[in-house]
């Protein structure tokens, strides 16, 4: 057998029921020679593999027709669902979009917490800072929140910014627990 025919038979591939079900259905959506014109395979192929009298395509011809029919190749895709979410839900309020991002930062990692953790990191910043201060009055915060505002103010920046360091190491590696422990 001459090379040329050798290759030939082992370029071709084999279609099945899913290749001409494909086809008849991107026929359908574009007319036969918008089909040719974007794949650039001959109408008269085209027809061939649509009346079914072809059982193996030609892997230069797939190569062609293959990116036009890949839509309908593929089937539907699942719907995913959201990833479980981990903390609150963002809330709107005029009080919250007036803070500084340090402040929204500190709120969304102490949201993370039970209630009794955000009571001990209360004690610890009021350990750092050494004395305590009054909670701020937000309306938009809970007792626990204006608490921490208070504390997390009332603090120099350079320490403010360290303790939000640690506070974010804190959350970090709690939201990590917890991914580990969805899945």
């Amino acid at each position: 057998m001459p090379e040329d025919q050798n290759n030939n038979k082992r370029e071709a591939k084999k279609v099945n029921n899913d290749f001409f079900r494909a086809l008849d259905e991107c026929a359908e959506a574009l007319s036969l020679d918008e089909l040719s014109r974007i794949s650039g395979v001959k109408i008269e192929l085209l027809r061939r593999y649509l009346d079914r009298k072809v059982r193996t395509v030609r892997t230069e011809t797939w190569d062609k027709i293959y990116p036009v029919l890949k839509p309908y190749l593929e089937g539907p895709v699942p719907p995913q669902e959201p990833p479980p979410r981990i903390g609150s839900t963002y809330r709107r309020h005029p009080e919250l979009v007036e803070m500084l991002s340090e402040q929204k930062v500190l709120l969304d990692e102490f949201a993370i917490f039970s209630d009794a953790e955000k009571k001990g990191i209360i004690k610890e910043f009021t350990e750092v800072l050494g004395s305590k201060a009054a909670p701020t009055e937000f309306e938009s915060l809970n007792n626990l929140e204006n608490q921490i505002m208070g504390l997390f103010l009332a603090m120099e920046p350079s320490v403010r910014e360290e303790q939000l360091s640690k506070l974010t190491a804190r959350a970090t590696a709690e939201v990590r627990r917890r991914r580990n422990n969805l899945f």
